[in-house]
């Protein structure tokens, strides 16, 4: 989830990878890509996110935990 999109959710991203909520405001994993901020439970997402974002933008990819 984009900045833009969580910032209309009062302060909670979805964590792309595994569809975690995750509190905007004291996330302590973020990464950058296209301009747009993506937030994570932990550092794992993070590392997954980041060897592969588009795996994530998929419309077929489903998140688990």
């Amino acid at each position: 989830m984009s900045t833009s999109d969580s910032a209309a959710q009062g302060g909670i991203a979805l964590d792309p990878v595994c569809g975690m909520e995750v509190e905007i405001a004291t996330a302590r994993h973020t990464t950058e890509y296209h301009g747009e901020t993506y937030y994570f439970c932990g550092k794992g997402c993070k590392l997954d996110f980041e060897d592969d974002p588009e795996k994530y933008f998929d419309p077929d990819y489903v998140p688990s935990m």
